[in-house]
């Protein structure tokens, strides 16, 4: 039995050794100065990556907008535009309602005028318009009713369009670099004319 444990002592020690060597190595203590600056560096970089170079998702920013109007543009960091989006929505609304009710008013009207029971009269003043106008204003509120809805979900989709178009772009920088900007340059010379001194403007690109 001693000599089986002895025989896989033997074999086993260079594995054993092998281990520890590779982890004396891996030690950031004994690492070479130029590989100690380098490790160093490269920390350094991930932990100062700023917050505007992380991800960011245009399906998220859909989504939240499709979810909540308003909530893709926050996540966008473009909170000026949520006061527009909101007012868009709640005046398109109020048309909306607005132009209903007098459409059901003007409807309610007519059907009373146009049964055959004279017990059941409009109030005077509908009863003594025509029925063409009546008509005619009844179905001119049904028409904004109808446009109200319309910008009510134009204004909607038009909410989680801008969210996705902010989305990809939150990254892209458009400032371009200063080597490559066009400088223009004014200067002041002089010179002689005829030996009459003369003055003026150069403009460089």
């Amino acid at each position: 039995m001693n000599k089986w444990a002895l025989f896989l002592l033997l074999i086993l020690s260079p594995v054993f050794a092998k281990t520890q060597a590779l982890n004396h190595y891996n030690d950031f203590s004994i690492l070479s100065p130029i590989k100690r600056a380098q490790f160093s560096l490269r920390n350094s970089i991930k932990d100062s990556t700023p917050l505007s170079d992380k991800v960011h998702s245009p399906k998220k920013a859909t989504i939240y907008s499709a979810v909540l109007p308003g909530l893709g543009q926050a996540y966008n960091h473009k909170y000026w535009k949520i006061p527009l989006i909101y007012a868009g929505l709640a005046g398109s609304y109020y048309f909306m309602h607005v132009n209903r009710d007098s459409m059901l008013v003007y409807q309610n009207a007519l059907k009373l005028l146009l049964d055959t029971n004279r017990n059941t009269n409009p109030v005077a003043y509908y009863r003594n318009q025509p029925i063409t106008q009546l008509r005619a204003t009844r179905n001119l509120h049904r028409t904004n009713r109808d446009y109200s809805i319309i910008a009510f979900a134009g204004i909607y989709l038009i909410n989680i369009v801008d969210a996705a178009i902010d989305a990809h772009f939150y990254n892209f920088n458009i400032d371009k670099p200063l080597a490559m900007q066009k400088t223009r340059h004014i200067y002041l010379v002089s010179g002689r004319v005829q030996s009459v001194p003369a003055f003026g403007l150069a403009y460089r690109f």
